[in-house]
């Protein structure tokens, strides 16, 4: 394989960044799930594991369209992360900024579908199922915001330790 064939370094995080994102979005509330299962009702991982599997499509149940909903968002935010930091050659600083901004998206929406997906399982009720159903809405409102956090957090360590190229620069 010669050096043109193969991928750049930023090409292979952004791919990393993408499936990771969607297909833990896809499997947080199922593993959830299964941990919940093990701890709070102590059964055995088999056990768990046959639970979730006999309540995947079961009616009052729908694990599966709870994962879908949830990770309905990340797939939103997953396709922004591929446009936004792009395939074309960035400068370093602004592919920095970029990255930081679509990574704390990213975790501050994984936190807060955590949350959720824990709090639901760890206090069930009859209305409870009804955040699955404004947890994607929520979550999208949350990807701006946490682009907002991450660039402000990157800023915020330039101006606290300067990097040796801001000093030739500026």
């Amino acid at each position: 394989m010669r050096d043109a064939d193969a991928p750049s370094r930023p090409a292979t995080l952004i791919l990393t960044l993408f499936w990771g994102s969607l297909l833990l979005s896809l499997t947080l509330p199922w593993g959830l799930l299964t941990l919940f299962e093990v701890s709070a009702h102590r059964r055995t991982m088999t056990e768990a594991l046959k639970h979730v599997h006999l309540h995947f499509f079961a009616p009052g149940y729908q694990y599966f369209l709870v994962g879908l909903l949830s990770a309905a968002p990340f797939a939103v935010c997953a396709v922004f992360l591929l446009f936004h930091l792009g395939w074309r050659p960035l400068d370093r600083p602004r592919f920095v900024r970029r990255l930081a901004g679509v990574s704390g998206s990213l975790l501050l929406m994984l936190g807060i579908s955590f949350w959720t997906h824990l709090s639901a399982l760890m206090y069930p009720d009859a209305q409870g199922a009804l955040v699955y159903l404004f947890l994607p809405y929520i979550l999208l409102v949350l990807i701006p915001l946490g682009y907002g956090i991450g660039r402000l957090i990157i800023a915020f360590i330039r101006i606290v330790r300067p990097s040796e190229t801001d000093a030739v620069e500026g």
